[in-house]
């Protein structure tokens, strides 16, 4: 199962983007952490994915469905998806890697920070793909999380331009 990630669009949508993730194939579940949230489905349409999981950010105002934490299962991983801000990602993942462990949860995706994050504690994945238009790191990027026979992969992929 092949996941996009991405974060923090900030209402742009972008054709080139959208070009360089197709490069990408396969992809058949977007999931979106927040700030825009609502662009997940014009990314989905613009890329033809059919299954989306989108949480709001703190730059979401108007949102339909309140959760600012979706858990998910995905092919056997729990999957806890936010934008972070809640959590305090800003300073450092202390809140969120504690609120992952009482939740039992093998990914971790999170945004809020515009920064790429990818790392591995205790088990659990903590992802963070990036924006796409406003990096905080120098990097636009998105996230590709593979998981096939238990196994998880995980790339951050930066945008050229």
């Amino acid at each position: 199962m092949k996941i996009l990630v991405l974060s923090d669009t900030h209402g742009a949508v972008i054709d080139s983007i959208a070009k360089q993730i197709k490069i990408e194939n396969n992809i058949e579940i977007l999931i979106h952490c927040g700030d825009n949230y609502k662009d997940a489905d014009k990314y989905a349409e613009l890329l033809n994915i059919k299954k989306v999981y989108k949480v709001p950010g703190n730059c979401d105002y108007n949102f339909k469905h309140k959760e600012s934490v979706i858990v998910e299962e995905i092919e056997g991983k729990s999957v806890l998806i936010t934008h972070g801000h809640l959590y305090l990602v800003k300073k450092d993942l202390f809140k969120l890697k504690e609120y992952a462990i009482k939740s039992n949860v093998d990914i971790v995706l999170f945004g809020h920070t515009h920064k790429s994050h990818d790392e591995i504690d205790n088990n659990i994945l903590y992802f963070n793909p990036g924006s796409t238009t406003l990096p905080m790191d120098g990097k636009s990027s998105f996230g590709i999380i593979n998981i096939s026979n238990k196994d998880i992969k995980s790339r951050i992929i930066s945008i050229t331009t």
